[in-house]
């Protein structure tokens, strides 16, 4: 009688957690296993809104985007990559001018880069200009310089996608050359930032859903330069889409220091004590797995 009596105590226990399981909401989200971070140099934000960008939109609907995202001062390449890739302010990390050096002086405050190397994730940076060594602080993450444009940069990178590097950083510098060349929102200026789009669009079809997708730039532009404390200088776009991501979120207050906190964020990296920048939780559903 007693073992009788348990066996049904067991069945029904055994059942009431079936029942549980069944009716837990079950989490969808594919894991977040590279990270691509896109910085289109000078790119400002009307820009992409006012020509024909078909693949930057549609990663702006896909996932979230901020249209009025803050660089840091002075707005300029050196400064605000150092920021993008550190997630620290200027003062902190202390790289203010953007001029070349030869030898190369190399950035003490470790980027994402270093960190998720550090990490034993396989990371590698691909950029358009020379200034731009002084980011190589390791020989541990690849570093390739691109002297042709966003053309070669994007050729560069879908080798490196194909090689199953984990974490990206894409720097396209045409948007920077026009701008200087012919002046921000010029006709050329927004012609070229076309030709930008359909190299983006190159490495967007390469991605797959495990792929966490950052585009942003480091500054403006007005009139055929930047550096000033102005709107056109300081506002950048910032879009992030991919696993967990809430489609069509708009997000306000984000700073350019965000970037590299937010990658450390969806790779479950320990981020540094001493950043400016905060991971953009808002614009995930729920943290990625």
């Amino acid at each position: 009688m007693v073992h009788s009596a348990l066996c049904k105590v067991s069945v029904v226990i055994a059942l009431a957690l079936m029942l549980t399981v069944s009716n837990m909401p079950v989490s969808t989200q594919p894991a977040v296993q590279r990270v691509l971070v896109i910085s289109l140099d000078g790119g400002r934000p009307d820009a992409i809104l006012q020509t024909d960008t078909p693949n930057i939109h549609q990663l702006a609907e896909q996932g979230a985007v901020d249209w009025q995202a803050q660089t840091i001062f002075p707005p300029a390449t050196l400064p605000g990559h150092a920021s993008m890739l550190t997630g620290l302010s200027v003062e902190q990390h202390g790289l203010s001018h953007n001029d070349s050096i030869y030898p190369c002086p190399v950035l003490e405050a470790p980027t994402f880069l270093t960190l998720a190397q550090q990490a034993e994730f396989h990371a590698a940076m691909v950029v358009g200009k020379g200034q731009m060594c002084q980011f190589h602080q390791s020989d541990a993450v690849d570093y390739f310089f691109e002297r042709s444009g966003d053309r070669s940069v994007a050729d560069r990178a879908l080798e490196l996608l194909a090689d199953d590097y984990q974490v990206i950083f894409l720097h396209f510098p045409n948007p920077d050359y026009f701008g200087h060349l012919k002046g921000w929102m010029s006709e050329t200026y927004l012609y070229e930032f076309k030709n930008t789009d359909f190299q983006i669009g190159r490495l967007l079809a390469a991605v797959d859903e495990h792929t966490l997708v950052i585009l942003t730039a480091d500054h403006g532009g007005h009139g055929m330069a930047h550096g000033s404390d102005i709107p056109e200088d300081m506002t950048i776009p910032f879009i992030i889409a991919g696993p967990g991501v809430k489609p069509g979120t708009h997000l306000q207050g984000i700073e350019i220091t965000d970037t590299a906190a937010t990658v450390l964020w969806a790779l479950g990296i320990p981020m540094p004590d001493d950043l400016t920048g905060r991971p953009v939780i808002e614009a995930f559903e729920s943290a990625p797995d």
